[in-house]
């Protein structure tokens, strides 16, 4: 069954001879493969371009590949509204051919989505069963991407053994896949893990295991950087910048780390990815806030603002805002501080209000795809 669902509709998944026969597949694999280098804005264009055509032929099999890849570019660039959007447009049509290959990557942007909006019960639910999937279809490329989305969101949950393990499965399924900009975008997720392991152990108060997770994080994060530079990698190689500055600054090296996070929001300016640039801009302004640099905190919390508004809905503008009342308030203006208090209130009931209608949308979908497959 496995073997049938492959041939069909998803072609462009797998490494099979004659894959590249349907020019419209073979453009939608070749989007991934540009948007997992790092070019990201082009891999996207040309997905949308691959949907387009198909859309004109009439070939469904080819707009589901059109789709997934879609749905795959716009959360490599986080952007939420739209990656959950495609992968439920992806996951429908995929559902009316019969394409369980198709389906479960589908699943794996609308899960990756559900993360980002913080939505980990739902999250964990779709990743888990794409994961099932891909082991049942044995398809590396899948696995590979399952178990990183499975990963981060069991990272996050302080899991970490269990993310730990998926993450090394998914990284033998992308050296089984053969694709070096995969293995080192899994290479990177465990660099993060170690980062989150550091966050949970400085909060803890545990110095030893703190600065292990520290050492482990920064030594992965040095080796990427330099494997990114030559094959221009700009999204891996703005990462593990911004995750060194993260790490230097646990450990006090308050120096390194502000020119570290200055770089990385200029390499996320450069490469055009915004979504890199709130997050980056929160810890920026902190460090600056530490060491009494109040005015240039704002200007970097206002930049990251900007680059915020963009991605909505995200919780990163609450945060934001609520840094810059925290600022003003510390530089006197009672006023200023009070309107960006209220803003950030503001934002964060009018994210909960958009989380909660994805929510709905996840559960209908997981739902009726439970139904159709007789709840496997």
């Amino acid at each position: 069954m496995a073997a049938t669902y492959c041939r069909r509709g998803a072609k462009f998944w797998m490494d099979e001879p004659g894959n590249d026969d349907n020019a419209l597949m073979g453009l939608a694999r070749e989007a991934v493969d540009v948007a997992l280098a790092g070019d990201i804005k082009r891999g996207l264009s040309m997905a949308l371009d691959a949907r387009h055509r198909a859309r004109s032929a009439g070939d469904s099999h080819a707009e589901l590949a059109a789709l997934n890849a879609t749905a795959r570019c716009h959360s490599l660039r986080n952007d939420s509204i739209a990656s959950l959007s495609v992968g439920i447009d992806a996951a429908t049509l995929a559902q009316k051919l019969g394409d369980r290959l198709a389906l479960a990557h589908a699943l794996c942007a609308i899960a990756n989505t559900a993360f980002t909006l913080q939505l980990l019960e739902e999250s964990i639910d779709i990743s888990a069963r794409a994961v099932e999937d891909s082991m049942l279809l044995r398809d590396n490329d899948l696995e590979c991407r399952a178990r990183q989305v499975y990963g981060v969101i069991l990272g996050d949950l302080k899991r970490f053994g269990e993310a730990r393990e998926q993450l090394h499965l998914a990284l033998a399924a992308a050296e089984r896949d053969g694709r070096l900009s995969l293995q080192y975008r899994v290479q990177g997720n465990l660099a993060s893990l170690s980062r989150k392991e550091a966050r949970f152990h400085a909060a803890s108060g545990d110095e030893l295991r703190m600065q292990a997770a520290c050492s482990a994080a920064l030594a992965a994060a040095s080796s990427l950087v330099e494997r990114a530079k030559p094959q221009k990698l700009y999204s891996l190689e703005m990462n593990m910048t911004s995750l060194a500055g993260e790490i230097h600054g646990l450990q006090g090296d308050i120096d390194s780390a502000v020119n570290e996070t200055r770089l990385a929001i200029e390499l996320a300016a450069r490469a055009r990815q915004p979504s890199n640039i709130p997050p980056a801009a929160l810890r920026l302004a902190k460090l600056l806030q530490s060491r009494g640099e109040l005015t240039d905190a704002l200007a970097v919390l206002k930049g990251g603002l900007a680059a915020a508004e963009t991605l909505r809905p995200t919780f990163r503008i609450a945060e934001l805002c609520e840094m810059i009342g925290s600022i003003e308030e510390q530089r006197g203006d009672a006023a200023t501080a009070s309107s960006w208090q209220q803003r950030a209130a503001v934002e964060r009931q009018s994210f909960a209000a958009e989380r909660q209608i994805a929510a709905g949308y996840m559960r209908k979908l997981n739902a009726e795809i439970a139904a159709a497959t007789g709840g496997v």
